[in-house]
Parts: structure tokens; C-alpha cells; sequence
């Protein structure tokens, strides 16, 4: 299965998509395995995620995280806002038992994308709109893969999903921000002459880096199964 889905065709599988996500964000080089239980104001751990699995005592500050990093309900919520906020879109690969890969998208203006994921980070608002302008781009916001079900190759067909996409929001624009290498290896591989890839804390002022590229799409790019939200 290699489709694409809208959001009233995806949360029948949100059941398999949940669990695809949990395992993913646990491995490299995220290691976002339980909520940080850090009593200091602002959490030691980056991002409020500990690397710890629940019940484990934190070395750094003595406590124990008691919470998954991403719980069903609490995906399932998010996942659920997204679609009732703006045109959403998801792409998932995998057979008819498991889910390898999904990667969910969204259409909205630079500075609403920088409002919504970077709230506590005020630079990268002009930032933003210097690279991107003010027209709506296609945000990639999650990609993820279990590589328990399938090891490697998960980022192979890279340049088609982004394609489908910019096919399903009629938008070639697309931008993301990432630590993943292997998302910076692919959009350079699939999108040679338009990917821009923009440095961590050196061109961009955050600790990720951030990508845009131009996805011109064709419609054999476009797997059926979206249809219109």
C-alpha cells in the first residue's frame, strides 16, 4: 500500500497509525520515550520528552517519568484538531496487517505555520516569512516509520508523497522542519535543484534544521484514495 488518505478516510486507522508513531519518535534521533518529570520551570530535558521508558529514575533531576511521551488519547486529539482546523492531508505505506510509514500534511500561511509550532521562539516569525513569503505552503508535519517492520529504505519513495501532496492542495510549495539526516538526505536525492535546506541554530534560530522545496506534481505522483476533504 503505498495512498494517500483525507482525514475522514484516516481515522479509521488511527488505530494502526498511533502505534507507527509511538515507535518511531522512540528510536534516533528523537529518543522521545516518556514526558519529562522535571519539577524546574523549564524542563532539562529538550522539547519536555525524556529518553527514559516510564518508571525509570532521571540521574539529572531525581524524579520518575510516569507518563508515555505520546499517549493514544492524546495523539488521536491532535490528529483530530488538525483536520478540523484546515485542509489535511495523509500519506501511508504498508501492507494489509501493519502500517511501515505516514506522514501527515497541511496547508497554511508561514505565519500561522510559525504561531502554531514555534510559539516560543518570536524569531522565527520574521524568519519565516523572509524565506517563504506570505502565501500559503504545504507544511510535511510528521513523517514517521517503524523500523521494527521495515529497517530501511522508508524514506525511497520521498519525492512521490511530496508530489501527491502538492498534487491533493494544488500548492508546489512545501516546507519542513527536522533533526532527522535521513529527511534532509532524501529531499536533496529527490528534489535536487529546489530543496533548501537551511542550518540549525546557524541559518535558522532553532534547534532544528528547516527545509523547503518546490514539488511540481504529475498526476501518475497521485496514488488514488484522497479524494476531497
Amino acid at each position: 500500500m503505498k495512498e494517500f488518505f483525507n482525514p475522514e478516510q484516516a481515522k479509521f486507522l488511527y488505530p494502526k497509525i498511533v502505534p507507527v508513531y509511538q515507535a518511531a519518535f522512540a528510536g534516533e534521533p528523537w529518543f522521545e520515550v516518556s514526558k519529562c518529570a522535571d519539577d524546574a520551570e523549564v524542563k532539562r530535558c529538550i522539547g519536555g520528552f525524556s529518553a527514559l521508558a516510564v518508571g525509570e529514575i532521571c540521574e539529572l533531576c531525581g524524579n520518575c517519568p510516569l507518563r508515555s511521551a505520546y499517549e493514544t488519547e492524546e495523539l488521536v486529539s491532535r490528529f483530530e484538531s488538525l483536520a478540523g482546523t484546515r485542509p489535511t492531508a495523509w500519506y501511508l505505506e504498508g501492507n494489509e496487517q501493519d502500517i511501515t510509514l505516514a506522514a501527515i500534511a497541511w496547508i497554511k500561511t508561514p505565519l500561522e505555520i510559525v504561531e502554531e509550532r514555534y510559539p516560543d521562539n518570536p524569531k522565527m516569525a520574521d524568519w519565516a516569512t523572509s524565506i517563504l513569503g506570505k502565501d500559503k505552503v504545504i507544511w510535511l508535519d510528521e513523517v514517521f516509520a517503524d523500523k521494527s517492520k521495515k529497517p530501511s529504505g522508508n524514506l525511497s519513495n520521498f519525492g512521490t508523497m511530496c508530489r501527491g501532496f502538492a498534487n491533493n492542495f494544488s500548492n508546489s510549495a512545501i516546507a519542513f522542519r527536522t533533526i532527522n539526516e535521513r529527511m534532509i538526505a532524501a529531499a536533496k536525492r529527490d528534489f535536487p535543484f529546489t530543496a533548501k535546506i537551511f542550518k540549525r541554530e546557524m541559518e535558522v534560530p532553532d534547534r532544528r534544521d528547516f527545509v523547503t522545496l518546490q514539488a511540481v506534481s504529475t498526476q501518475s505522483d497521485f496514488v488514488k484514495g484522497c479524494g476531497s476533504w
